[in-house]
């Protein structure tokens, strides 16, 4: 090697390795799209198997990602698809109570604090804008599950606390979401599922300290 070539080389530093070969395709045949725009839907856009595929066909024109980056990228795919996922199924089976899972968010955080909550610390906790929320609590309110009042210090805070019309509907929907968790989680070992959990909340306090 001449060095030139040993300059430039060195200039650019390591290179990245190669995504892992993924298997091929198989190819479709046009009795297949309506089972793959099924599967699309129904994984809330594709399987997370699909991911190391995909990302190499991101790569195609040029780049690469090395082992790590691959399992950044499925690890935090994986949980974006399982989080729409969860919310999907659970949207379906509380409907025909009349809910849903962003009402049930909002109850729950209401019924299970110790004090009344503002509708700015409930926005700021399920992470929507403010008129989203005020829009949910009258909605709430109108539903009489929960009561909205003026503070006492501040009068431009209101106050947002849980009526027992609210209390009823919290458990109702624990008690359907609790046989879907049970469901969802019964063949994974309890040991797995307590590494899971820790793992969670470290991503979870390093979110916190990078927003």
């Amino acid at each position: 090697m001449d060095k030139a070539s040993s300059r430039s080389r060195h200039r650019r530093g390591p290179q990245s390795a190669p995504l892992p070969e993924s298997p091929a395709p198989r190819r479709r045949k046009a009795s297949d799209k309506a089972d793959h725009s099924a599967d699309v839907a129904a994984y809330g856009g594709f399987p997370t198997d699909l991911a190391q595929r995909h990302l190499r066909n991101f790569y195609r024109n040029g780049g690469s990602a090395d082992a790590r980056d691959l399992l950044n990228f499925r690890t935090t795919r994986a949980l974006v698809v399982a989080a729409r996922r969860w919310r999907k199924l659970a949207n379906d089976r509380i409907k025909d109570i009349g809910q849903n899972m962003a009402r049930w968010e909002t109850l729950y955080l209401i019924a299970a604090h110790e004090e009344p909550l503002s509708q700015g610390e409930l926005a700021l906790v399920i992470g929507v804008e403010g008129p989203t929320m005020v829009s949910m609590l009258n909605s709430l309110a109108r539903d009489g599950l929960i009561e909205r009042h003026q503070s006492s210090v501040d009068r431009r805070v209101t106050l947002n606390r849980i009526t027992e019309t609210g209390w009823q509907a919290t458990r109702d929907i624990m008690g359907i979401t609790n046989a879907l968790r049970g469901d969802v989680l019964r063949d994974i070992d309890p040991d797995k599922l307590a590494v899971t959990l820790e793992v969670l909340e470290s991503i979870h306090a390093r979110l916190n300290e990078l927003c």
